[in-house]
């Protein structure tokens, strides 16, 4: 597994997610009900880099799962959580973070 496919996903997945979130807030649709809504968006991002990452198996899948988690955890921690300390005790968060686990493995082609 290509180490730039995992870091580089990874940050593209969370700068694309810190725009959706920046967007819904500058709206002022978030927080205020949209919070399941942009774990489940988090989801599909995740679902759709996946096709570009192309996993060759549920384990390469859950890898890159499991590494795009991490380089959002990391960068939540570095960066979100300046803006919204209490990021890291909304359970919408995790709920994201564990569709953004299992996504990629809805990408693996069935042999």
């Amino acid at each position: 597994m290509d180490l730039k496919k995992i870091l580089g996903f990874g940050v593209v997945f969370w700068i694309l997610m810190f725009v959706i979130v920046s967007v819904f807030i500058a709206f002022k649709l978030y927080p205020g009900g949209t919070e399941v809504l942009i774990a489940v968006i988090a989801g599909v991002v995740s679902y759709i880099l996946a096709g570009f990452a192309k996993p060759k198996d549920r384990a390469e899948a859950l890898k890159f799962g499991i590494s795009w988690v991490i380089v959002g955890v990391v960068l939540d921690a570095l960066i979100t959580l300046r803006f919204s300390p209490g990021i890291f005790q909304m359970w919408t968060l995790w709920l994201g973070y564990a569709l953004v686990l299992l996504a990629p493995t809805l990408k693996v082609k069935q042999a």
